[in-house]
């Protein structure tokens, strides 16, 4: 429930408690925060001040009085509308507002003008559908706008009430009588009578539950589905925004897996070991360590694959009898016979297939190629490593150097370097290794992609797992660079680390201190700090110098360091600065802007 219609009694507790905090509130802030700006020029009286409810509605936001404590309402010029003679806030819906004064309950209206009163225990404010909450002789009951009881006090609580039209909360709220649960339409009819231990809503349903069994009614009180599924109550549903029919939520009977919709239909039976969204309307199903792919109501594969990944674009990836292909969109198999292969990226798929070492019957290598999504072989499987398609570009290696090609194959990077990471925004980082590096571990390390193990090597840090990220990047034995899409060097690989390019400022390293230089690759500042944390931000950077307890320079990442942190603007200058101390080391991680 919203701040704006927390419970009047709780709140006056609050206040007096906070009273410094939260009604002494400058202009400033309350503009910032709470949407109570006056029109241009008006300013709030000294003894005037807007409280943690502000807001303008019939162009009256409520106030305080800060001397008596008295509550009214301000209009946009900041003079008082209302009178500052009530005990709790004044807000309006509707035209209308519950206050209190003295030991009893008025209704007013914009005018100030008195409707209705009351003599009860408790009152919420309206909420936007126009009804209140109340409390009398124990029992809550609801009135409307013009102060007429439209439901009679007979609860002993109001779990949800009428509250936002979204979601239909509107249409019912849910109480508790005799410590069990139901719920009840505007019209005051009792549609689900008490007699679950929980309800809950969620877009068009309502989940009901009885000792940690759940079933699904309707907002009319029809039964959609029996209290038998075994889920944990929820908020809402499993939501993927990949896909625009993005709602829905995995259930689960006699230890069985299937899901239901937003409205509670069962669209997967509760037959399978796991279910998971793949695309739209199109689900991954498993049962005894086989996959298939179930769509709507049907079973569109067999249970027969190793694996099915989660495809983010073009055709599914799959796992057959050790080989990876993929499906097209009728489902059908397109092409399996990979021994590797990746998801589609801008239209291709990267695909390997292994490949004896003249040297060793026993090592493996892979071919590289890519694929379309009609699964033609559009560049031939020859290249010693890959990368997927990002920007138009991929880095691919040959003859133990990476170079990068585009959608025909022309070369766009020359094939000279140890390391290339990926585009973004129009530039990669390049390196080189360290010349005296002479020799380099033929140790594979295993990693997995998807339930996929493929192999990368660990020699150099010559992989796009280590390029990628600034701190690797920060301790690996190479050198590094920059260049841009069409191939141009913008930093020559000299530079113990660079950064990716943000707001057009380059982060670069050298006898390990940190300066900045341009897009054009110009140095901007000078190389001053021991730490950054790109990227810029609104034209500012946050940068670190760290020494110990006798001002000697230090390692940012030793275990006791005193730290000097400063925010910089793109021309070196200091914007705001502080002095501490710190006993935790800090692992940097560079993200894109």
């Amino acid at each position: 429930m919203s701040l704006s219609f927390t419970h009047f009694s709780f709140f006056n507790q609050v206040i007096k408690s906070c009273l410094a905090i939260t009604l002494l509130i400058s202009l400033s802030q309350a503009h910032a925060k709470f949407d109570c700006e006056l029109n241009q020029g008006y300013e709030l009286p000294a003894d005037i001040g807007f409280n943690w409810l502000c807001s303008f509605s019939n162009e009256l936001a409520p106030a305080q009085q800060i001397s008596t404590e008295k509550y009214g309402a301000v209009n946009r010029q900041g003079v008082a509308a209302i009178p500052f003679e009530y005990d709790s806030p004044v807000e309006f819906i509707q035209s209308r507002a519950l206050v209190k004064k003295a030991d009893k309950w008025v209704l007013i209206n914009t005018e100030n003008h008195k409707i209705a009163e009351f003599y009860f225990q408790e009152v919420w404010n309206f909420t936007p559908v126009g009804l209140a909450q109340f409390q009398q002789d124990d029992k809550w009951g609801y009135i409307n706008t013009s102060g007429e009881v439209v439901i009679q006090p007979q609860f002993d609580s109001i779990v949800h009430g009428f509250g936002y039209p979204l979601l239909n909360e509107n249409v019912i709220a849910i109480f508790e009588l005799d410590g069990k649960q139901g719920a009840i339409n505007q019209a005051g009819k009792i549609i689900i009578p008490a007699q679950f231990d929980d309800i809950r809503r969620a877009n068009d349903i309502l989940f009901v539950s009885n000792n940690d069994k759940v079933g699904i009614y309707d907002y009319q009180g029809n039964m959609i589905q029996p209290v038998e599924f075994e889920f944990t109550m929820v908020n809402g549903f499993y939501s993927d925004n990949r896909w625009t029919n993005e709602n829905w939520l995995s259930i689960t009977k006699n230890g069985k897996v299937g899901a239901i919709d937003k409205r509670g239909n069962i669209i997967v039976p509760t037959e399978f070991d796991d279910v998971e969204i793949i695309s739209e309307n199109t689900f991954k199903v498993s049962k005894n360590g086989k996959y298939g792919i179930h769509g709507i109501n049907n079973l569109i594969t067999p249970l027969k694959f190793d694996y099915i990944a989660n495809s983010l674009e073009g055709p599914t990836r799959v796992k057959l009898d050790g080989k990876w292909g993929y499906l097209d969109r009728s489902d059908s198999l397109m092409m399996v016979d990979y021994d590797e292969a990746y998801d589609f990226s801008e239209g291709l798929a990267m695909v390997g297939n292994n490949q004896k070492q003249q040297f060793s019957q026993k090592d493996e290598s892979k071919s590289w190629g890519y694929i379309n999504t009609i699964g033609e072989e559009v560049i031939s499987l020859h290249y010693e490593d890959a990368r997927p398609f990002e920007e138009g570009l991929a880095p691919v290696r040959l003859n133990g150097k990476w170079g990068v090609i585009d959608f025909q194959e022309n070369q766009i990077v020359p094939f000279e370097y140890d390391a290339i990471s990926s585009f973004e925004d129009g530039y990669a980082i390049v390196a080189r290794a360290h010349p005296k590096i002479v020799e380099s571990s033929t140790k594979l390390d295993k990693k997995i992609y998807e339930g996929t193990e493929y192999s990368i090597s660990s020699d150099w840090d010559n992989d796009e797992f280590y390029i990628n990220n600034l701190s690797d990047r920060d301790v690996s034995k190479m050198k590094f660079g920059l260049i841009n899409r069409q191939g141009g060097i913008v930093l020559a690989t000299d530079y113990e680390n660079v950064t990716r390019v943000s707001e057009g400022m380059i982060g670069i390293k050298n006898n390990n201190k940190w300066g900045f230089a341009n897009q054009q690759g110009e140095l901007v500042f000078p190389y001053q700090f021991d730490q950054i944390f790109p990227p810029f931000k609104e034209g500012t950077i946050q940068v670190d110098n760290c020494f110990d307890d006798n001002e000697n320079p230090i390692s940012c990442q030793s275990d006791e360091v005193n730290s000097h942190t400063m925010h910089v603007d793109k021309q070196g200058n200091i914007i705001n600065e502080l002095w501490g101390s710190s006993s935790v080391t800090v692992e940097i991680e560079e993200t894109a802007d």
